[in-house]
């Protein structure tokens, strides 16, 4: 329950970093972007790679590796593209590190500290992604007053964070 609710988590933080910071292109510079682009990327590969090297039970690091390092790219691509090429291959390389690294991390944890490391990661997760849009927000008053709606996103984000903890502590209330 914890690692799809996890999943989700990703999906939706990732993608809104996305979104966002598609649709403000044209206020972001190349600076801001690379650091969006290798956040994002690096700590969705790190997440999806952690998730995965706990999922996969012969602790071989190979597929969950290839998994992450390959969403990781496609993150960093499409974080990075609608500012730059090289926004998007910064991205691109952060993606590939940071798969890796989140693979090892996930084969190597002992089964009763996973779903402590999985909170510490999600927990890590949302707060870069509620930076990322924070830094964006910034781009757009430098570049223009027009009001920011984001904060709503923020705000359903954490809101589904939360939620996620209350129902995993359940399960482990149910589980004693």
């Amino acid at each position: 329950m914890l690692l799809a609710i996890s999943f989700i988590l990703i999906f939706l933080s990732t993608s809104t970093v996305i979104y966002y910071t598609y649709i403000n292109r044209k206020c972001i510079t190349s600076m801001t972007g690379m650091i969006l682009s290798m956040t994002n990327s690096m700590m969705t590969s790190i997440a999806i790679g952690m998730i995965l090297g706990i999922i996969i039970p012969s602790k071989d690091l190979t597929l969950p590796t290839i998994i992450s390092v390959l969403i990781g790219m496609v993150v960093g691509y499409l974080t990075g593209r609608p500012i730059s090429l090289l926004v998007a291959l910064d991205g691109f390389s952060a993606g590939i590190m940071g798969g890796m690294m989140g693979a090892m991390l996930g084969v190597m944890l002992q089964p009763k500290s996973a779903e402590i490391m999985v909170y510490f990661i999600d927990f890590l997760f949302v707060l870069i992604n509620v930076l990322q849009i924070r830094v964006i927000d910034e781009e757009i008053k430098t570049f223009s007053k027009k009001p920011l709606f984001v904060n709503l996103i923020i705000i359903v984000i954490l809101l589904i964070f939360l939620v996620s903890i209350v129902m995993s502590s359940i399960d482990l209330i149910k589980k004693h």
